[in-house]
């Protein structure tokens, strides 16, 4: 029997230790706990039972191989159709590669992007794929898995070999506020692609449940705007292992869709989105029909039509908008699936209400991303982000500020700037002697928010504050013409106060 001495930090790394002495049972998506639940037997004939959750933890089974070389064949058990998915697979594809096609001196596993842990040593590891088999049972069902479990008495092939402990690579952390933050736009990708850029950028290094590391963002929101689920736009320029790896294809998100839209819980899960929303508790309650259209049938201003995932619906001017929050969340390998499957959700139920389609806003309490897909994460990044020049033409589609627009003037001593909503309609003008003073009073209001619209804005108010000083004439958008002298009109911009009629405002 294997003790838990000879396990690589079994207090990170969760394992079931069981009575026998050469078989490892390797499960995917499934949870082995309830595995043992239903076929205790498991215990009885095997040595050591754990899961291969992502692609980081190939490196664990290779470290408790090494440990307990007395274990001479594998099982992999990926049954149901979660563990089928690309994400899914993800760690059970390194794991079948590594076996197939050997490991190369650097680490590298051939034909693909994964590079083992630098502590462990590529020959030792050689060893145990040439005397260690490894059995794909993932089309067995789980009460015919027992039968399956059958291997040959043989000696121990090596003596135990303990790698050192895995250090991570040092990751620089930019200085942030940690908590609450925001990033919206029209399409899944756009949005989803500034989410890891911020959680690679500022996200705390911390450990996680299963021993590996994570970079974490807590109360991440993010809003999309425009996408329909049914025609996705997709990033068909990335690498086809990075689209996979991240659910980003056609043929995951329809994958996906099949089992968020069904009210049945494939084998070996505990739970999936859409059984919790279509069968809920004992009675199997459809949250759809029961909560979200019952409430809304009494009232179109509901704020009750709420499902305990926790999913909430609201409308606003005809248009019905979908609220979802995730406790955890694995920004890159399940956050694109989920985000396709809260909008094909959200498009079914306003059809259903016979509202329009409005925003999908996510909140994703712990938006994090493990260890293993720091790599990827950087590369995306730095295509999308450090190594790709922006646009000089502003595209009003895309990049306009969702809470309007400023019109600056330089009139009576003064700078002022009008603010309006998208419609043209003037919401309110304020005024100052100096650029600072005026950054100082939009900031303090919070009248804008985009970030590139902000810095514009300020821009602009350099320029003006340069022309007031200098008796220069001044235009928006304009250069500045240092001949020109300024031939101002009084402005008829009143202030708050002035306008408040002495009603105590000020």
């Amino acid at each position: 029997m294997i003790s838990e001495q000879s396990l690589y930090q079994p207090d990170k790394f969760k394992v079931h230790l069981g009575k026998g002495d050469h078989i490892g049972f390797c499960t995917f998506w499934n949870e082995p706990e309830k595995a043992i639940a239903l076929a205790p037997e498991l215990l009885e004939k095997c040595a050591i039972i754990g899961t291969l959750y992502s692609r980081q933890g190939v490196n664990i089974i290779l470290r408790n191989l090494a440990l307990n070389p007395h274990i001479r064949v594998v099982f992999a058990w990926g049954y149901g159709e979660l563990s089928q998915t690309k994400f899914g697979t993800a760690g059970r594809d390194i794991l079948f590669a590594l076996w197939e096609r050997g490991v190369n001196d650097d680490g590298s596993i051939p034909n693909t992007n994964f590079l083992l842990e630098k502590e462990l040593d590529v020959t030792v590891v050689r060893d145990i794929i040439k005397h260690v088999q490894l059995v794909d049972i993932s089309e067995v069902p789980l009460d015919k898995v027992l039968t399956q479990l059958q291997v040959q008495e043989s000696d121990v092939y090596m003596e135990p070999v303990r790698f050192a402990d895995a250090i991570p690579t040092a990751v620089e952390r930019f200085q942030s506020e940690n908590v609450g933050w925001l990033a919206r736009g029209k399409k899944v990708i756009d949005v989803w692609t500034r989410v890891v850029q911020r959680v690679m950028l500022y996200g705390a290094i911390k450990g996680t449940q299963y021993g590996s590391k994570q970079k974490e963002l807590m109360g991440f929101s993010w809003v999309i705007d425009d996408e329909d689920p049914d025609n996705p736009v997709l990033p068909d320029e990335w690498p086809q292992d990075l689209r996979e790896v991240t659910g980003a294809t056609q043929d995951a998100i329809e994958q996906y869709f099949k089992v968020f839209l069904s009210k049945e819980m494939p084998a070996g899960v505990q739970y999936t989105y859409g059984n919790r929303l279509m069968c809920w508790g004992p009675n199997c309650l459809d949250q759809i029909t029961d909560s979200i259209e019952r409430n809304f049938t009494l009232s179109p201003d509901t704020r009750r039509a709420v499902m305990t995932t926790l999913i909430q619906f609201l409308q606003t001017d005809g248009k019905l908008h979908m609220l979802s929050t995730f406790r955890s969340h694995d920004i890159f390998k399940a956050a694109i699936p989920n985000a396709f499957g809260l909008r094909k959700l959200q498009k079914e139920v306003s059809k259903r209400l016979g509202f329009d389609m409005g925003a999908l806003h996510i909140v994703s309490n712990s938006a994090h991303l493990y260890e293993a897909d720091w790599a990827n994460a950087k590369k995306l990044i730095a295509c999308a982000f450090t190594e790709r020049d922006p646009s000089l033409v502003f595209d009003a589609e895309t990049e306009g500020d969702p809470r309007g627009n400023a019109r600056i003037e330089v009139a009576n001593g003064k700078i002022h700037v009008t603010v309006m909503g998208v419609d043209g309609i003037e919401l309110i003008q304020l005024g100052g002697a100096s650029a600072h003073e005026v950054v100082r009073k939009l900031g303090q209001m919070d009248l804008f928010a985009d970030a590139t619209h902000m810095l514009y804005i300020g821009t602009e108010l350099e320029k003006a504050d340069f022309a007031l000083k200098n008796g220069l004439a001044y235009t928006q958008d304009k250069p500045l013409d240092l001949n020109k002298k300024a031939t101002y009109e009084k402005s008829s911009e009143k202030s708050i106060c002035e306008s408040s009629e002495g009603s105590g405002l000020c």
